[in-house]
């Protein structure tokens, strides 16, 4: 049967209305993290986490048993529980007080109890079903395994290529499925009456599973949201040449669900949600844990009507609130008395590093050295560039995704060292063709025994050590490759940048972190990156703002920019003078062994090689106390290790192929504080926080306030969400265990042989075997700027006036370092800590 055009642009219309509720996943090499949830960030919070558990039977929250448990061990206090009860009920603290026999208690006390004892807490429920699921769930989870096989073909670029997948996913399947000796035979007959139109496909097993029109959107959703994983790739494949979009993934899966339904007589399957306790039920079961007697009805009819405003579905987010409350209250204080404590005494090196949080430990033991001031600004440096390093190939967009880059950037040889640059390129192309070689032979059909008889005696070895000795031979393979692969000093073509925009970019970056002034002789942009071994997930360690990529050319194009003579030049104009005696130097800092190299060390003047030698000694021994501070949270790092071998320790971590902990990342994140470093120096934030300098004085328009917020906000909130779903709902949005993963191309990671493509984190990104070590809270962000300047910025970017009002990102500020923090919200601002006695909204003037 075909379809007029008209049927299927409407068709293509409800598609793509359908994905929106999907996540958006990258391919393992440029993996970053995003907000699974986003396409329901126009809800609030606590209606998006509901739908979604309508879309996948996910939960929203950690469970109620967990709630509690931090309650038991003072995470949660009594006077968190009644901050997020009062919160949400404004008038419960002026309620009368209620007398339940001899015991007398007030609303406030009698919605605590409840939370901490009541009964019923509801399991999470899929309610958005397709037709297998509601009549014969076996056949459901075929389709799902069906669309899993033929997802994993398509894209796991193996030594044997689907068949026919040049023509399109659609197309190769249609061809093959037929064929496929697992179906039965009348299901096979079926598959071959496919019309060879995926939109016409869909739009006839919509018609013969009598789907309406009205229902189709939330029909396509329900089997999109059955395999989530698979179908955010093939959104994000969409467009890019991949052979494969949504409407051909739905019309497969369709084809093989009215293929699989046809002449199924079962009756539907019914969902009975566990029932709830009424709130007479919970009066009662509360009676029976204070232990008492002789409570009349009219006693129990009272204290159940306090009971009914607070539903047992709303306690999951008023323990949610009370969780975050702790926390943030905690760090609000701790900024309100700190400032005094920071580093004081003259500054000869400033260290911009970007704001990730795993960058915070690293400024405060540089900082406790002395002479030394830390920045924070995004990883990118706000140099958006398209990079192609000193060997070719395809160039990589080293910027956040939000963006595209504006330049392309090559590295080349330095003059007079065109023969070292040779040797390192040639040992490259040496090294990545025996590697090619080697993994061909392992995919091949029968080349894997002849390759296992000539070099088992060596490989086997070789594994031996890699598991047993990972430090020893660690350094033997780093040893060859300098052998094999000289360093060659290189620069990179900066001037293909046009002078203006040199500049633009150059007042722009200095002017948004407020280093406008006061430069010490040395200026460090310090990127970032991870090395680990045998890591599909390595992307996920680097830097999210360089496009999960490390962040050592965007320093490196930074730097050279700055120190160009007609660069400070034109900066001297809009008045930012940097003094002849400032140099801006590139470095890296590697998360997994917190050691900083410091880059292009060739283009360094010789007058200050004095003090980039005292740097280098410096960064040594921050980062060795860094990494004794992290090994108390290493699974298998001794306690109590001295800064010597716990660098020894965590160097040794990232060379193991074995080790599923190299790092944490960014877990723990949980606030993005946008003010001037003597906000937080001297405060052990613990590697929690997001990190970025700004001085409202230097920003008289809020310019550089606005990229803040609606940039490096937007990212880190992904990443906040991309934590906290991975860990709440880790069946849906996490990526499971990493010891049973098998790597599919470069789509991701499958659990097992078969399934879903999984989302998210791996579970040892989370968690160690006893405890999470990421502890899912949303967002705060902490501001220091005019709270008129903050809501004119929020007016004017609806993704804000969402991720605010919407509950996604809760706000603090404050005009200055004296003023109280008062809290955003759509009806104004409101002191954060109600006990203040400041106005309600504060006029910029007054605050000034």
């Amino acid at each position: 049967m075909t379809h007029s055009d008209a049927q299927r642009a409407r068709l293509r219309s409800d598609v793509a209305i359908a994905a929106r509720v999907l996540p958006t996943h990258y391919p393992l090499e440029t993996f970053i993290a995003v907000n699974p949830l986003a396409g329901l960030e126009g809800m609030p919070f606590e209606l998006a986490i509901r739908r979604a558990g309508d879309l996948y039977g996910m939960p929203g929250t950690l469970p109620l048993h967990t709630f509690r448990n931090l309650h038991m061990a003072g995470r949660i206090t009594d006077a968190d529980l009644d901050a997020a009860l009062l919160r949400r009920y404004p008038n419960l603290g002026a309620a009368p007080a209620l007398s339940l026999g001899a015991l007398e208690v007030t609303a406030l006390e009698l919605m605590r109890a409840d939370l901490l004892c009541g009964t019923g807490a509801p399991e999470p429920l899929r309610r958005s079903r397709i037709r297998s699921e509601q009549h014969a769930p076996r056949l459901a989870a075929s389709v799902d395994d069906q669309a899993a096989k033929w997802c994993s073909a398509f894209f796991g670029y193996g030594a044997w290529p689907m068949p026919g997948r040049e023509d399109g996913f659609y197309a190769a399947w249609r061809a093959l499925a037929a064929g496929d000796p697992t179906l039965k035979r009348r299901v096979r007959a079926r598959l071959r009456g496919t019309a060879p139109r995926p939109d016409d496909a869909v739009l006839a097993a919509l018609s013969a599973l009598d789907v309406g029109d009205s229902a189709r959107i939330a029909y396509l959703q329900a089997h999109l949201t059955r395999l989530p994983g698979w179908a955010a790739h093939i959104q994000w494949c969409a467009g890019r040449g991949a052979g494969i979009d949504l409407l051909q993934y739905l019309a497969m899966r369709l084809a093989y669900e009215t293929a699989l339904l046809a002449g199924h007589r079962a009756a539907a399957v019914e969902q009975i949600p566990a029932p709830l306790p009424s709130a007479r039920e919970r009066a009662t079961h509360l009676e029976r844990v204070w232990g008492l007697t002789a409570v009349t009805d009219q006693q129990r009819a009272a204290a159940a009507r306090v009971l009914s405003a607070l539903p047992v579905t709303a306690r999951d987010m008023l323990w949610q609130n009370a969780f975050e409350g702790s926390y943030r209250d905690q760090l609000l204080v701790g900024l309100e008395r700190s400032g005094a404590s920071g580093s004081a005494g003259p500054v000869h090196t400033q260290l911009v590093t970007c704001i990730d949080t795993r960058s915070e430990g690293l400024r405060r033991h540089l900082e406790s050295l002395g002479g030394y001031q830390s920045l924070g600004f995004a990883g990118f440096f706000a140099v958006a560039i398209r990079f192609s390093d000193l060997l070719g190939g395809t160039p990589s967009d080293l910027c956040p995704v939000l963006i595209a880059p504006s330049h392309d950037i090559r590295e080349t040889s330095a003059p007079h060292t065109a023969e070292q640059a040779a040797r390192r390129v040639s040992g490259v192309l040496r090294l990545a063709g025996a590697e090619s070689a080697f993994h061909a032979a392992k995919e091949a059909l029968a080349a894997p025994f002849v390759l296992a008889e000539v070099s088992g005696w060596a490989s086997a070895p070789l594994s031996v050590a890699k598991t047993l000795a990972p430090a020893a031979s660690g350094g033997i393979r780093n040893r060859l490759h300098r052998l094999m692969v000289p360093d060659a000093p290189t620069v990179l073509n900066v001037d293909a940048i046009p002078l203006a925009e040199r500049a633009l970019f150059a007042q722009v970056a200095l002017t948004t972190m407020g280093l406008v002034s006061g430069f010490g002789r040395l200026v460090v942009f310090a990127g970032h990156g991870s090395s680990t071994e045998n890591n599909p997930y390595q992307a996920a360690l680097d830097c999210g703002a360089c496009g999960g990529q490390p962040g050592g050319p965007n320093a490196r194009t930074a730097a050279m920019i700055l120190n160009q003579p007609q660069v400070r030049e034109e900066l001297r104009a809009v008045g930012i003078d940097i003094p002849d005696s400032t140099y801006f130097l590139a470095a890296q800092h590697d998360t997994a062994t917190d050691q900083v190299a410091i880059l292009d060390r060739h283009l360094i003047p010789p007058d200050h090689y004095g003090d980039v030698e005292r740097l280098g000694a410096d960064l040594v021994r921050a980062g060795s106390e860094l990494a004794a501070e992290r090994c108390a949270t290493l699974p298998g790092a001794r306690r109590g290790l001295t800064p010597r071998r716990a660098a020894r320790h965590v160097a040794a971590r990232s060379l193991d192929w074995a080790q599923v902990y190299p790092e944490w990342g960014l877990a723990g994140n949980a606030a993005f504080i946008v003010a001037p470093r003597d906000v937080t120096a001297g405060l052990d934030l613990k590697r929690r926080t997001f990190l970025h300098s700004y001085r409202a004085d230097v920003d008289k328009d809020g310019t550089a306030l606005e990229t803040i917020l609606t940039a490096p906000l937007v990212v880190a909130q992904w990443i906040n969400c991309q934590y906290y779903f991975s860990t709440v709902a880790p069946e849906v949005f996490g990526a499971g265990t990493k010891t049973v993963h098998n790597v599919v191309g470069t789509a991701g990671v499958i659990t097992g042989y078969s399934g879903d493509l999984r989302l998210g984190l791996p579970w040892q990104s989370l968690a160690d075997g006893y405890q999470l070590r990421h502890e899912p809270l949303r967002l705060l962000a902490a501001i220091q700027a005019p709270l008129t300047r903050i809501d004119m910025i929020v007016e004017r970017n609806p993704i804000l006036e969402d991720l605010f009002g919407n509950d996604w990102v809760a706000v603090a500020a404050r005009a200055d370092g004296n003023a109280p923090w008062h809290r955003w919200s759509r009806c104004g601002w409101r002191p954060w800590f109600e006990s203040d006695s400041t106005p309600t909204i504060l006029d910029e003037e007054m605050a000034s």
